[in-house]
């Protein structure tokens, strides 16, 4: 029977903190909740009042062995020595449990009504804050509780805890890793004893004060790893607050498994004083003033004030001055610089006209719309012999093209048809060396999706600038870009109109004027 009653000592969990930690105590939730020290120092004291409800939280699988249920509670008081440790006391009490051990040859009738628990003691520091907070909680139980409870060790317990916790926006993760040494006990093949465990859980902020939170504890003997002494629990809960200070914890979970102590359904409710968590942070403001700090105040405000509005008089009054003794001296510089920017602009205008006006070849057709600058040809041949038929045209912006660029169906292959065209392109680029830079732009009709579309009309100009540069065009004369059918020339509803739209132009972007390079507007 001793046997069995240190199982069931052992088994039962002691009072679980893991859902119901005061908010102000830490900013976790799990088992560790105490394991950082309050956020609020100024809180001096922390309450806690909570109920559990465990079915089946033992399944021995012994004859007329059995322990159906057991409810309890347990009232914690925490307090803040500084802003990084503190210390707390916890007593557990069982309100009632049902179930029989009477079978067991030998064993004395155990108490199944109330009973306190034994005494949990402990100090928890932090160790860092910041993006990853971590802290240490020590523990002791002192054997206090009513012998024969199902609840008690009968010896003193201690328990070392590590902690991480991690917010980013409205969700924290946590987790804790324990040692626990407690005395042996042995059932059968079940050796309990020392153990060590992990939790880990997520809360979600649902406002600044109601949450949720999920969790996940196991723990196991360190005497024996088998299954019944390898208990795992999940729990969900909530915290809301019902006033300005008073928090509820509601919560309820199960097992995973068929470990000693983890119940079949776990229900929680706890009441706690947490003005830090249901209200916001209270300001310092500081002992109230005395007659000499508020003097002192009213002047420092009032010369502080009188310098503001000096400096906000001082530009003004020094403005026109300031405003006559600039434009004095912009008008010494610009006499100064006047002359030589005069000539300068006479020199570039002349220039600028001579380029504009000169016809090397005599045709009557200025060099700068002529595509044979240096043979004869009438103007409605863009200067160039009749038996050379022209289907290209410069001007100022842009190169017209009276064909087009045929390229095979949804490929980026250019048709042989389109070579007479792209000959005359690359010699009148050839002949036009103040042309220094073009943009060569592919468009498509609106059949097809758009990605696709901009992919193939910028693969089409890169095309077109490849064959000009295999025939004599320097490459950094020319870009490439594609539109794909957010550039229409006419309309997408008619066979001729996507005809229209699948096109290639070319624009001139910078041309060199009077020896200098300029940008072309649009």
């Amino acid at each position: 029977m001793n046997h069995l009653l240190a199982l069931l000592v052992a088994a039962l969990p002691e009072v679980n903190l893991s859902l119901l930690r005061p908010a102000s105590g830490s900013d976790g939730l799990l088992g560790v909740e105490g394991a950082r020290p309050p956020a609020d120092s100024s809180e001096p004291l922390q309450l806690q009042l909570g109920f559990d409800f465990g079915y089946k939280p033992i399944r021995i699988g012994l004859d007329g062995v059995s322990h159906e249920s057991r409810s309890g509670g347990w009232v914690q008081l925490a307090a803040p020595l500084n802003g990084y440790a503190s210390i707390f006391a916890l007593l557990p009490v069982t309100l009632g449990q049902s179930g029989s051990v009477a079978q067991v040859a030998g064993a004395p009738t155990p108490s199944f009504g109330f009973s306190v628990g034994d005494i949990r003691l402990g100090a928890r520091h932090a160790f860092l804050r910041g993006p990853i907070d971590l802290a240490g909680q020590l523990a002791v139980e002192v054997a206090s509780g009513a012998q024969q409870s199902l609840t008690d060790d009968q010896r003193l317990v201690v328990e070392g805890l590590v902690a991480l916790a991690r917010r980013r926006g409205d969700v924290e993760l946590l987790g804790n890793a324990f040692l626990r040494f407690r005395p042996p006990h042995d059932v059968g093949t079940v050796k309990l004893g020392n153990e060590i465990g992990l939790r880990g859980g997520a809360a979600w902020w649902l406002s600044t004060r109601s949450r949720a939170y999920a969790e996940l504890e196991l723990q196991s003997s360190l005497r024996n790893l088998s299954q019944q002494s390898f208990p795992i629990e999940w729990r969900i809960g909530t915290t809301l607050c019902a006033t300005s200070a008073i928090a509820a914890d509601l919560a309820g979970g199960t097992r995973l498994d068929d470990g000693l102590g983890a119940p079949s359904l776990r229900a929680v409710v706890a009441l706690r004083y947490a003005p830090s968590f249901c209200s916001p942070p209270k300001r310092d403001t500081g002992p109230e003033p005395g007659l000499k700090e508020l003097v002192a105040q009213i002047a420092k405000e009032r010369a502080e004030r009188e310098k503001e509005e000096q400096e906000k008089r001082l530009p003004k009054l020094l403005g026109p001055s300031e405003s006559a003794a600039r434009e004095a001296l912009i008008r010494t510089e610009a006499a100064d610089l006047l002359p030589a920017s005069e000539k300068q602009a006479a020199s570039r205008a002349t220039t600028y006209g001579e380029e504009q006006s000169r016809d090397s070849d005599g045709d009557g057709v200025p060099d700068a719309l002529d595509n044979c600058p240096f043979v004869k040809g009438p103007a409605d041949n863009a200067g160039c012999p009749r038996a050379d038929k022209q289907i290209v045209s410069i001007h100022e912006n842009r190169i017209d093209i009276l064909d087009k660029v045929y390229f095979a169906p949804g490929k980026t292959l250019i048709q042989s048809r389109s070579a007479r065209l792209l000959n005359q392109i690359a010699r009148v680029l050839k002949n036009h060396p103040e042309v220094v830079r073009i943009d060569v732009q592919g468009h498509t009709d609106s059949i097809g999706g758009t990605a696709r579309n901009l992919a193939l009309s910028q693969a089409r100009a890169e095309a077109v600038v490849g064959a000009l540069i295999r025939r004599g065009v320097a490459a950094n004369r020319m870009v490439a870009h594609g539109f794909g059918p957010n550039q229409p020339i006419a309309t997408n509803a008619t066979r001729q109109g996507r005809e229209k739209n699948r096109r290639v132009e070319f624009r001139v972007m910078q041309r060199r004027v009077a020896g200098e390079v300029t940008d072309v507007v649009p």
